[in-house]
């Protein structure tokens, strides 16, 4: 401990080929008046604008380069060997320090009380694509926010941007060579009891994916990944949603609303004679003196319209619930983007992260552009 006191910050930077947003990420790193603190950046394939921040950073910057792709869990593994700090700071090379006046003081002011912290993450609204993505982040801030706050705990961290305390780090293992490390260690952290935290005061930005094809690559990346981590841990996962339904299930439903009223409308169709909309007819007919027609319950027609009932009413739940939730922590929201993503978005998004945790189960020939 030097620096008055304050714990000694590693903070890791993962780079494949490049990124625009690594310059400023690093001038706001060395910039920052934290003085107990290194830095590491590991590039794989470095092409010349990663180079030019080699050059300009040298002399503030750890900087570990290979000429092959080694892969994000190598390149962090290896850095991680060559540090010292107390405290490990794991940030994506697209990612933005948001206002925070003194990122690193916030980091160690935080990790006080708590073992792994994930911090609260939004998406730099640069197109369309990133304006959808922006509600799933809604969703996965406030999953984190709620188990920090209900169980102080947790299964899942989002490795665009976290801290973690090194003995918490070494007694997992570090991270393991898997396609969705940070889920894996968030995990081993949670069996080994360490305590979680939503860092709500440390805010990041990052990069959604540039167009739509690059937006499916990662998310079919995002459902093996996760097909791998369920099959993995799911033992874990069941007792841990059996033990904590309080905090797992609201987590499920904002992470997933377009499911909810799917699920409902599938539990309603054996039942269509009871519900409110069936009834309507058989009044009508009742007061025009004409024979009622008898309730088809597996009619097309009424589940249908049962289906649309529910997206509905879903629509408006989940609107004033997004609405609030964003109120609260602090993100952007609008009704009109909200209504694509609730109806169209969402549910494609759901139908690939489900297509790829089958897939994950079923195959062992994994085809995807990512380096373990």
């Amino acid at each position: 401990m030097v620096d008055g006191g304050r714990a000694k910050i590693s903070v890791f930077v993962p780079v494949y080929e490049g990124s625009a947003l690594l310059g400023p990420l690093l001038e706001r790193l060395t910039s920052d008046g934290y003085g107990n603190k290194e830095i590491f950046v590991a590039i794989d394939r470095p092409n010349m604008n990663s180079l030019r921040v080699v050059e300009c950073f040298r002399d503030k910057v750890h900087f570990l380069l290979y000429g092959e792709r080694r892969g994000k869990v190598e390149a962090l593994n290896s850095a991680f060997k060559l540090s010292s700090g107390k405290i490990l700071v794991f940030l994506d090379a697209d990612v933005k320090i948001g206002e925070c006046e003194s990122f690193l003081e916030t980091v160690e002011e935080e990790m006080r009380d708590c073992d792994i912290a994930d911090f609260k993450k939004k998406i730099l609204p640069d197109s369309f694509v990133s304006r959808m993505v922006n509600y799933e982040y809604v969703g996965s801030n406030y999953a984190s926010y709620l188990f920090s706050k209900l169980v102080g705990r947790c299964f899942a961290v989002g490795g665009t941007a976290f801290a973690i305390k090194r003995e918490a780090f070494e007694e997992a293992g570090g991270f393991s060579k898997v396609i969705s490390e940070d889920l894996d260690l968030a995990v081993k952290a949670f069996m080994k009891g360490r305590k979680f935290k939503y860092a709500e005061k440390i805010e990041v930005y990052t990069r959604a994916p540039s167009n739509w094809r690059e937006w499916l690559k990662q998310r079919k990346r995002w459902g093996i990944g996760t097909g791998l981590w369920i099959k993995e841990h799911w033992k874990r996962l069941v007792r841990s949603i059996a033990k904590y339904p309080h905090a797992a299930l609201p987590c499920a439903i904002i992470l997933f609303p377009t499911l909810v009223p799917l699920l409902f409308s599938y539990v309603c169709s054996a039942f269509l004679k009871g519900q409110p909309y069936n009834l309507v007819p058989a009044v009508l007919a009742a007061r025009l003196s004409f024979p009622a027609a008898p309730a088809i319950p597996d009619s097309l027609l009424s589940i249908i319209f049962a289906g649309l009932t529910n997206f509905l009413l879903g629509f408006m739940a989940f609107s004033a619930i997004f609405y609030a939730v964003s109120k609260r922590l602090g993100f952007h929201f609008n009704i009109a983007e909200f209504l694509v993503y609730y109806f169209v978005y969402q549910p494609i998004a759901a139908i690939i992260l489900l297509a790829g945790i089958v897939r994950a189960f079923i195959s062992r020939n994994h085809k995807l552009d990512w380096k373990v």
